[in-house]
């Protein structure tokens, strides 16, 4: 294996980021005013990622939770902040950071509640609790810090010191902050500060924590986005703001403002932006998202189109285009920069994504923003990739993955995507396949140094997440793989949002070495939801014995080579969330079935046995308190001793019966070998030494057994915050995959290591 990305901050431990790159949605970028190179970019599955080469690399940085905002400081370009659920602070250009706010010293207890695991900070301090969404660091003295929390409410708070001591200074109404700005005082307006929520608008004075609430154009309740910069011609700020846009009276208003004298007057943007839009015909819709400029030249601003319906309106509605929108005199006049219709635009140079999807898969920009100092550096990121443009808008290219000459890819750090498992074929052992959420599969021949998407075949709908595949032991080039259009399983989140019948998924079959799949559900319902898929190597190649766990639906066989399928829940009552199938060597057949959610109330997991190949199904007891199972393993040599990975439950603002259990009696009874408030999702016990166990949480490690569990050590080096499954290298023993809820594929030393916690995350020292 040969490391993907020499920028990966755990490689000092051996560990490496691998993957095709991108996948997933990013959000909030930002660029130095220090240079034009150095940018970071978050997602919303925990990372957060740093480049200083313009996006050749990216470094990522684990901050325990989601970062919501960072700032560069105005005038050392070593040091930078994040908003997280806490704020740090790094005076080496990002790579070691230091929680200030809540002071370390304050800092009494961390916990992670709920079914993400979520982090928060226990303080003695006045810290409030919550997340940081945004900050402003004053442009004359950067001493003056301000952020906006988000607790039970929203908070602004400044400190005077560099982050020593906080004083809270009001609480504007609003669910979310949009924007800080302190304006420049040497443009005699006064030193002040601005506050942008998704509500309102509040001019803050300093000194005494007065909020003054600034009036909205007439009919504006709610605000998008929003940006502030200096008229480089007259010193003064400006001002620009995004709000729902407006069909009425036979007419079409933006809902785009500036403001040239600090929000008592707004002027609505409409020159061009509409100019070759059709009109809502048919529910077509053109909406602007957010709204970006350069802090030093607010002249030149850029704005991200959507377009309605957004996703699936294939083929393209006539006159409906999405990307981004600039002008380079305050809005009074706008031209398309990057104008994507059913094709992606010429000036575009895409990569792996734009190739395998048609355009709405990755729908409009999220999130822009402009270099301070250069108007014509701008990044914007969205559903799966980071663009940026060096030229005004003249040329984009994306900065998320590599192409290499052969047609495949290669990350360069900027690995933003869920993974359920790395899948080995038995013929090659450079032929390695990951199973994606959002990008369905890649796979890659030369061991992980590049990756090729592997979807040819699949239909459009299930393309979305592969959960699951299995190679042919005998039978070269064959597999099997489950798909659905229902991502990021076995979450609550997506149980809550209704009844999984409305979803579309099933079986396909490869002969050809997964370059194409050909769909083989014939007896399995179309919406059905398959996560997991086992074969059976006693059945005889060529007309193997093939078992699916559906979420919802429960388990199906097949007996005919996967060709057709049928429903074996014989024994399975109530909850049929079938979540993960394991065949043992004695042919003994395990279901997981998770913890879900029904109307809205919670719905307990279990754990069946069939002793009859899926024929019936018998219930097996659950270790005392547990209801949320999530994987089993065994020891390959003795079936019977068993590991069970646990999510844990909320009781009372604390979890408890997560953790890993173990049995040695097949499932009758079961003791707690792991921390019972760990959100455990999997364990992996070495084929060749089992006394020896891998086990992955989400609450940010990994860690080893070399006892069956009666000791453990952390492994060092691993810190992204949702882990998965651990997955040992078959070819190198001394060598460990973890897939990630959100950070693809890590990989490094699977040995374990006595680490203190904060040795890996921010220092709290």
């Amino acid at each position: 294996m040969i490391p993907q990305n020499s920028k990966f901050p755990a490689e000092k431990y051996g560990w490496y980021n691998l993957g095709p790159g991108g996948g997933g949605a990013m959000f909030v970028p930002n660029v130095s005013p220090h240079s034009p190179d150095t940018a970071i970019v978050a997602c919303d599955m925990t990372g957060t990622y740093i480049t200083h080469d313009g996006g050749q690399n990216w470094r990522q940085l684990n901050m325990k939770s989601t970062s919501f905002a960072s700032a560069f400081d105005p005038f050392d370009p070593n040091v930078i902040y994040l908003g997280s659920t806490g704020l740090y602070r790094s005076q080496d250009r990002g790579m070691t950071w230091k929680l200030i706010f809540p002071d370390p010293e304050a800092v009494e207890l961390e916990v992670m509640v709920g079914d993400h695991a979520g982090h928060k900070y226990i303080s003695k301090d006045n810290w409030p609790g919550g997340s940081v969404e945004t900050i402003a660091i004053d442009p004359e003295n950067n001493s003056n810090i301000y952020i906006g929390i988000k607790s039970e409410g929203l908070l602004l708070f400044s400190s005077h010191d560099g982050g020593k001591k906080w004083r809270e200074l009001c609480r504007p109404e609003g669910k979310e902050f949009l924007k800080l700005y302190v304006n420049n005082g040497s443009n005699n307006q006064g030193k002040e500060i601005f506050a942008f929520t998704d509500t309102a608008v509040y001019r803050i004075t300093d000194d005494n924590g007065l909020a003054e609430k600034i009036e909205l154009p007439s009919g504006v309740e709610k605000i998008i986005s929003a940006d502030c910069g200096i008229d480089p011609d007259t010193g003064t700020d400006v001002f620009y703001m995004v709000t729902p846009a407006r069909y009425e009276n036979n007419g079409v208003f933006s809902g785009v403002f500036r403001s040239g004298d600090r929000g008592k007057s707004w002027t609505e943007l409409d020159g061009g932006l509409f100019a070759d839009f059709a009109g809502p015909r048919n529910g077509q819709r053109r909406e602007f998202k957010c709204i970006a400029t350069a802090a030093k030249d607010a002249g030149t601003v850029y704005v991200s189109v959507l377009r309605y319906p957004e996703i699936f309106s294939n083929p393209m509605p006539e006159m409906n285009y999405l990307g981004i929108m600039k002008s380079i005199d305050m809005g009074n006049t706008w031209q398309w920069v990057l104008k994507i219709g059913d094709k992606n635009p010429e000036n575009l140079i895409g990569g792996w994504q734009e190739r395998s999807y048609d355009t709405d898969w990755m729908g409009s920009p999220l999130g822009m923003a402009v270099c301070p100092a250069n108007p014509d550096v701008c990044y914007y990121t969205g559903y799966g990739m980071t663009t940026r443009t060096t030229d005004g808008g003249k040329l984009w290219k994306q900065v998320y993955s590599r192409d290499n000459p052969d047609g495949t890819s290669t990350g360069c750090g900027l690995e933003v995507t869920t993974c359920y498992g790395v899948h080995f074929d038995p013929f090659d052992k450079d032929h390695i396949v990951i199973s994606y959420t959002d990008i369905g599969m890649h796979q890659s021949h030369d061991g992980g140094r590049s990756w090729r998407h592997s979807i040819n075949g699949v239909p459009r709908l299930w393309i979305n997440t592969c959960y699951w595949m299995v190679f042919d032991p005998e039978v070269k080039g064959k597999a099997w793989s489950v798909w659905s259009y229902c991502h990021d399983l076995p979450r609550p989140k997506m149980f809550a949002r209704g009844d999984f019948d409305k979803y579309v998924g099933g079986v396909c079959r490869s002969e050809d070495g997964l370059v194409s799949w050909q769909k083989s559900n014939q007896g399995m319902p179309e919406n059905s939801v398959p996560t997991s898929i086992v074969l059976d190597p006693k059945s005889p190649a060529g007309n193997r014995t093939l078992y699916v766990a559906a979420v919802g639906k429960g388990v199906f066989k097949s007996v005919d080579d996967g060709k057709t399928w049928e429903l074996k829940n014989n024994g399975i009552t109530g909850n049929l969330n079938a979540w993960e199938l394991t065949l043992t060597p004695d042919g003994l057949l395990y279901l997981v079935v998770v913890r879900g959610l029904k109307n809205g109330k919670e719905v307990d997991g279990s754990l069946y046995l069939s002793r009859d190949g899926a024929e019936s199904w018998e219930r097996l007891p659950l270790p005392e308190g547990v209801n949320a199972p999530n994987s089993l393993a065994f020891d390959p040599k003795n079936p019977k001793t068993m590991y069970l990975a646990c999510w844990p439950r909320t009781m009372e603002g604390k979890e408890n019966y997560g953790g890993v259990y173990m049995t040695e009696d097949g499932g009758v009874s079961w003791k707690n070998i792991f921390d019972k408030s760990a959100h455990a999702y999997a364990v992996a016990v070495d084929p060749k030494d089992t006394s020896v166990l891998y086990l992955v949480t989400f609450n940010g490690s990994a860690y080893r057994s070399g006892d069956r569990g009666c000791t453990w050590e952390r492994l060092k080096g691993y810190n992204f915050k949702w882990g998965h499954r651990p997955v040992i290298d078959p070819w190198n023993r001394d060598m460990l995959y973890i897939t990630t809820f959100g950070s693809s594929v890590w990989y490094g030393p699977a040995k374990g290591s006595k680490v203190e916690f904060e040795d890996i995350y921010p220092l709290r020292k």
